[in-house]
């Protein structure tokens, strides 16, 4: 799996669906978190899984 890929992906979901500014970290040893507004919405250590389409979106969305 190419993190980068999937962590310009997520970029773009949040950027175009909710318009939300997000940072992205994707790193060694397969790392991958999502950060919006100082919280981290998801990590995919913490999950041992990166996020489906769309899931991302539906967290914030139930946040709010």
């Amino acid at each position: 799996m190419d993190l980068r890929r999937e962590a310009v992906r997520l970029r773009d979901e949040l950027q175009t669906t909710l318009h939300e500014p997000a940072r992205i970290r994707w790193g060694g040893l397969g790392e991958l978190t999502v950060t919006v507004d100082g919280r981290t919405v998801f990590s995919k250590r913490e999950a041992g899984r990166v996020p489906a389409p769309g899931e991302i979106a539906r967290l914030l969305e139930s946040r709010r």
